[in-house]
C-alpha cells in the first residue's frame, strides 16, 4: 500500500485505543514509514463522508437588507 501524502511505503500497524475491563483495546491500521501518515477504518469513513459533502450545495439565504434611512436615535 502506498501512502495518500507522500506516495511512501505503508506499513500495517496495531494502533492501543484504552484499557478496557477486558484488557487493552486496539485495533489495525496503517502508519507511512516516510511521513508518519496513519490511516485506519475511521479516518477512512470520515474521508469519505466529508468529501461527498464537500459538492453539495449549500442553501442560499437572503440577504438582510441595506438601510438606505439615517437611524433617529
Amino acid at each position: 500500500m502506498t501512502c495518500y501524502r507522500c506516495h511512501g511505503f505503508m506499513c500495517p500497524v496495531d494502533l492501543l485505543v484504552g484499557v478496557s475491563s477486558n484488557g487493552h483495546e486496539s485495533f489495525h491500521g496503517w502508519r507511512c514509514v516516510a511521513c508518519g501518515e496513519i490511516i485506519d477504518q475511521v479516518i477512512l469513513q470520515n474521508r469519505v463522508r466529508a468529501g461527498a459533502r464537500r459538492f453539495l450545495r449549500r442553501e442560499k439565504r437572503p440577504r438582510q437588507p441595506v438601510r438606505t434611512t439615517p437611524a433617529l436615535f
